[in-house]
Parts: C-alpha cells; sequence; structure tokens
C-alpha cells in the first residue's frame, strides 16, 4: 500500500508484516537538502503509522560529492528522529560503491554509540536478505 509518493521517493507499506519499504533518491541528482527532507518524511510517516519495521533502499543513492560535516548531520538527525517512534528494525540496501557504505558505516555506528541507539541497524547488499532480517523476530 502506497502511503506517499512525491515523484522522488515512494513510501509502500506493508501493514500484514509491519515494514515500510523506501528507496531514496540519487542524493547527486536532488541534492543534500531534498535528501534531509526525503528522510524527514519518512521519520514523520514511521510515527503517523506506528511502523517497526524500516527497509532503506539506498542502492541508487550517490551521495560522494556531499561534504562529511553535511553527510553526518543528515544522518544523525534521521537516526535520532527515528528514536521518537517506535520503530524496533531498520534495515539498508547498500550501494555497490565501497566507499560510500565504509562512510556510511562509520558515521552510524559513531551516531549509535553516541546516543545509545535502540533500533537495530543492520546493511544488506539485496532486498530478498534485508526483507528476510526484518520478517525475524
Amino acid at each position: 500500500m502506497v502511503i506517499y509518493n512525491n515523484g522522488l521517493i515512494t513510501l509502500d507499506y506493508n501493514p500484514a508484516v509491519d515494514i515500510l519499504k523506501v528507496e531514496l533518491p540519487n542524493v547527486a541528482q536532488f541534492g543534500v537538502l531534498e535528501l534531509s527532507r526525503s528522510l524527514d518524511i519518512v521519520a514523520e510517516n514511521i510515527k503517523n503509522y506506528d511502523i517497526k519495521n524500516l527497509l532503506l533502499d539506498s542502492s541508487n543513492v550517490v551521495v560522494e560529492d556531499i561534504q562529511d560535516d553535511a553527510y553526518k548531520s543528515v544522518v544523525e538527525n534521521f537516526i535520532l528522529t527515528l528514536t521518537k517512534s517506535r520503530l524496533k528494525k531498520l534495515a539498508r540496501v547498500n550501494t555497490a560503491v565501497i566507499k560510500h557504505e565504509e562512510r556510511l558505516a562509520r558515521v552510524t555506528s559513531d551516531v549509535s554509540q553516541k546516543f545509545n541507539i535502540p533500533i537495530a541497524i543492520k546493511m544488506f547488499s539485496d532486498l530478498p536478505e534485508a526483507n528476510t532480517w526484518l520478517l525475524q523476530n
């Protein structure tokens, strides 16, 4: 069930398994402000629908041009906003860009440790594997 679509992102919610699937936009094409706004929309809908599982498909996201400080700020704000919801698990499907994935892993780990984030966050290389993990209790 599509609960939000603005042409940039689509939020597809499956209430039977309580998973919200979101394909993130290519940041190089739209910019960091659009990424931030898109993540705000995701977080808002997670709160509104009381969603417990989030599947972020970042396989097409390109963020090499974003400065580390701006990128860290966007990720940190998103994760901290999610802590104000009842989200339990966040599965993220990676891009094929190793350098980007290493940066994201570092930022996510720093934020999780700094703020003691109660959400289980795990990275995956494909959608089926991520979906399987979200379905596990």
